[in-house]
């Protein structure tokens, strides 16, 4: 049972080589990792490249910087035709020892699941990731985007096959990751298991936030752009999208007033 790991990588060789080492030191080991290098004039990548000597690892590079959505996307569309499950790792995070092996285990013990959630950390052991309640199932639109009953980003686990047609926002470079995990859970839901899988250091661990701050005007604009990719993609149709929109538009209103 073969996982694909997605990094999408911008100047940041040394959270890489820790990203790489975090798969080498898996207890499962059936994996590969996928490398999208999204900064192709930084020269501190040439001595990682040169050494990569694991034929599980596929380092890629793009023409020109294009952002994370880009980046995840490419990878999607590089990953191995006997890869059963995908997830995305950031190159400022790493896996904990036993997270494939974990994710492993649920996949065989629920086996009519094909989207499993398990919590994104701080290396002290915080979880950054927060469901009312360990080992049940979640509406993606509404117990996390609508509702928020879950918080946090997370360690996601998808069932490749579910992926053909399902991509980030070409029109967003980075952020907005919840377009491409919407139209994954009008396909089935998600399954929260409370376990450490990813270690991050990306957060202000007092707010719980990453360092994206954005304007108003931002804002409005990934929703306008958010907007048009649902109307592309027949999403507009969905009440939890557009519902999803006006709840992002009153919050945004809330936040600036």
């Amino acid at each position: 049972m073969k996982f694909s790991i997605i990094t999408p990588t911008h100047k940041r060789v040394d959270g890489l080589i820790r990203a790489v080492n975090s798969l080498i030191s898996q207890t499962y080991q059936d994996w590969e990792m996928i490398i999208i290098n999204d900064s192709p004039d930084d020269i501190t990548y040439q001595k990682f490249a040169s050494h990569i000597n694991d034929p599980r690892i596929h380092y890629h590079i793009n023409h020109i910087n294009s952002g994370a959505n880009f980046s995840r996307n490419n990878g999607l569309d590089k990953i191995s035709g006997d890869s059963k499950w995908v997830i995305f790792l950031d190159d400022d995070d790493f896996l904990a020892p036993d997270a494939l092996a974990t994710l492993y285990h649920l996949i065989l013990s629920h086996q009519d699941c094909h989207w499993f959630v398990t919590n994104r950390a701080y290396a002290h052991g915080k979880p950054n990731t927060q469901f009312p309640k360990d080992n049940t199932s979640y509406s993606y639109a509404w117990s996390y985007l609508i509702t928020k009953r879950g918080k946090g980003d997370a360690t996601h686990c998808i069932e490749t096959k579910l992926l053909n047609h399902i991509r980030f926002s070409k029109y967003i470079k980075q952020g907005e990751e919840w377009f491409f995990f919407y139209q994954v859970g009008l396909q089935c839901k998600m399954f929260y298991h409370n376990h450490n899988s990813t270690i991050t250091d990306g957060y202000d661990e007092l707010s719980g936030l990453n360092f994206r701050t954005r304007t108003f005007t931002q804002q409005l604009e990934s929703l306008s752009i958010l907007f048009y990719e649902g109307i592309t993609k027949n999403l507009i149709y969905r009440p939890t999208f557009i519902l999803y929109l006006l709840v992002r538009f009153v919050r945004a209103l809330v936040k600036h007033a």
